[in-house]
């Protein structure tokens, strides 16, 4: 018999479970950092990629022909969560941006693909900690950060001067010719439509950020959409897409010295289609095209094992040299007794941290014994994940054991580490979902293949907030009740008000407005006046799909101030979230009826991690915490605030309006 230590203070069983949950990772993860990652486990595989890109961000990409890298194992083996992580150490580091692409979707053509799911992993917070800058906002800041390169003046003037289309075509036009010229980059090959397009996104104005970003998704814009952008060329010919690419990985070394790594995963998908190893073979061509145009890149090919043998055979062999050149490395699926010790010991070292109650769990092997880890040696990182749950799920009682094979009684970890917390509460049944129905596998495919694209008309985007709102309240099963009202206050100003009430009694009345109007030109302006006094004593959030303005003395800002003074918060509800609330939408309307789905879509949650679902229903006061975001926002050398995504503006720095409890109030 184990001699077990005094048990630390009991936690609900949710709790405990929440340490061996998320035992799969999904898109969602790649952009946050991995609080219980284990260094140790896919040691090499990370020692392989920390040499080539360290060897690529010293200027050894040139020579350098071993830039593809293929990770192979078997299902549950880590090779997403690895993807994960290397993201985060590189990006921590800021020696790479980093692409992601899921080969889900049924796609006719792999380079259109690749750069859609570029800048589309480049909209993202880049710091895998916090919800800052964005990879884009970061590589914008980065061109223009030398005033030698542009004037101080003429970027203020581009941020906050009032124009015309054609004005502003002309400054834009003047700006890049003077950057590509300019000593610090004239000898290097920078596309001037890509300079153009990043130009254009200081105007921080949601019309031109939507036409820059099918811009650079490579698609052509319409006779009267262009002209928001006219100083953008047509995008034309066949290779448009890789030259896009290759511009946005040459800025990323020009101006940051940082490589471009770009990870197709998932890849044995291909197999759903009957032309999968054909598929394959075009994928890998366009891949190594990006290879042979940037010497700064990495590209990672992760599938599973059998895949890769099945259509090796049918690649032609400078294919399968190029892919193999730098060494396959084989993704390991079983752990041993010592990972699993550290993976154990990491997820319930982070649950006594981010826990209540003091609960601790220093050195698990004291609970339970040195033994206990030999149990769970030789499953993969999602099995053994998986097998402490599931024990934790059926072990709800100290006293309960579990016969093993040979009718004996078996203490595994999970009822011995119930027993060391005093757990004998009723677990909730497992879902009802059909066993068959994998909806997590059927939306990350949805959302691959999405062609979602956030509407320019402000009451079609207030409609999808709204409707949003409602199927984030859905995904709380009655812990949130929410009524939602359009008002007609003003034409340009749409508004929705909330009426939020938890479970636990508090109450919230909340008004929210859509600003998306320019700053430029006195359009925001306009919308303050009139939010200003139809803020009627309510918690009132203002919305915009943009950046808010910097906080500077002229009448804009003081509207602002005036604004936050009153109570008001500003949060900023970037492109690809409206289209995330829209993607949402579409894939409950499609599978709303389904057995298991509600029970599925409650846990989820695919609205409930957005900074605007999160603070407009308060999801924070029922264990939804905000992504970190840097206080006040940092101001860039020159004094201009520096632009944030998924996050809260510069303005938006007060605590959450505080909730009332209705028990206490008539």
């Amino acid at each position: 018999m184990i001699e077990q230590q005094e048990a630390p203070a009991k936690l609900a069983p949710e709790r405990l479970f929440a340490a061996f949950e998320h035992s799969i990772t999904w898109e969602d993860d790649i952009w946050r950092a991995d609080p219980v990652d284990v260094a140790e486990v896919h040691a090499k595989a990370r020692a392989k990629f920390d040499k080539l890109l360290s060897a690529i961000t010293q200027g050894q990409g040139s020579g350098t022909q071993d830039r593809i890298l293929l990770f192979h194992g078997q299902s549950g083996a880590g090779k997403t969560h690895l993807i994960r992580a290397l993201r985060t150490a590189a990006h921590r580091r800021g020696m790479a941006y980093f692409g992601y692409a899921q080969m889900t979707p049924d796609v006719a053509n792999y380079a259109d693909y690749y750069l859609r799911r570029l800048v589309h992993s480049l909209e993202k917070p880049y710091d895998p900690d916090t919800s800052g800058e964005s990879g884009l906002t970061r590589l914008t800041n980065r061109l223009l950060s030398d005033a030698s390169v542009v004037s101080r003046k003429d970027l203020a003037a581009l941020r906050d001067a009032d124009f015309e289309d054609a004005a502003l075509a002309n400054l834009v036009l003047k700006l890049a010719d003077q950057i590509v010229s300019s000593p610090e980059y004239a000898a290097q090959e920078i596309d001037i439509n890509v300079v153009r397009a990043l130009l254009y996104l200081e105007r921080r104005d949601p019309r031109i950020d939507q036409r820059v970003r099918q811009y650079l998704h490579g698609r052509p814009l319409t006779g009267l959409a262009n002209q928001a952008v006219a100083a953008l060329d047509p995008n034309t010919g066949e290779d448009r897409a890789f030259e896009i690419i290759a511009a946005l990985g040459s800025l990323m070394w020009t101006v940051d010295r940082t490589a471009l790594v770009f990870c197709v995963d998932q890849v044995e998908d291909l197999r759903f289609f009957d032309d999968s190893e054909e598929r394959f073979q075009r994928a890998v061509r366009d891949l190594i095209q990006i290879a042979n145009r940037l010497t700064n890149a990495i590209l990672i090919i992760s599938c599973l094992e059998d895949f890769y043998g099945q259509v090796r055979g049918v690649l032609a062999q400078s294919y399968v040299d190029r892919i193999e050149k730098a060494g396959p490395v084989a993704l390991l699926e079983s752990r041993t007794p010592e990972e699993a010790r550290l993976i154990i010991a990491k997820r319930l070292s982070h649950l006594a941290e981010t826990g209540e109650g003091g609960a601790s769990f220093p050195d698990p092997s004291a609970y339970f014994g040195p033994e206990f880890f030999d149990e769970f040696g030789g499953l993969s990182t999602r099995r053994l994940l998986e097998h402490a749950h599931n024990r934790l799920q059926s072990k709800t009682a100290p006293e309960s054991e579990e016969p093993d094979e040979n009718g004996g009684e078996r203490n595994g970890f999970i009822s011995k580490l119930a027993a060391a917390l005093g757990l004998g509460l009723a677990v909730e049944p497992a879902s009802n979902a059909p066993a068959d129905v994998d909806y997590r596998e059927m939306w990350a495919h949805f959302q691959s293949g999405s062609e979602a694209e956030m509407p320019s008309d402000d009451g079609e985007l207030l409609d999808i907030l709204a409707a949003a709102l409602m199927l984030a309240k859905e995904e709380w099963k009655g812990d949130v009740e929410l009524n939602v009202e359009r008002l007609e206050l003003a034409d340009d100003l749409p508004v929705l008000d909330l009426n939020i009430k938890h479970r636990n009694g508090l109450t919230a009345e909340t008004r929210v407005f859509l600003c998306n109007r320019p700053t430029q030109g006195g359009g925001l302006k306009r919308q303050l006046d009139k939010v200003l006094p139809a803020m009627g004593g309510k918690t009132c959030f203002m919305l915009r799909a943009s950046d808010f303005p910097p906080n500077r003395k002229n009448q804009t800002a003081q509207a602002f101030r005036k604004f936050r003074d009153a109570g008001g918060r500003q949060v900023l509800v970037p492109i690809p979230e409206w289209e995330r609330m829209m993607m949402v939408r579409e894939f409950h309307t499609h599978h709303r009826n389904d057995p298991g789905f509600d029970a599925w879509f409650a846990n989820a949650k695919l609205l409930s991690n957005l900074v605007s679902m999160i603070q407009l229903l308060r999801l924070d006061l029922l264990g939804r915490t905000l992504p970190t975001a840097a206080a006040g926002t940092p101001k860039a050398e020159n004094g201009h605030a520096k632009r944030t995504t998924n996050g809260v503006s510069d303005f938006a720095v007060n605590e959450p309006p505080a909730l009332t409890n209705a028990s206490t109030t008539a």
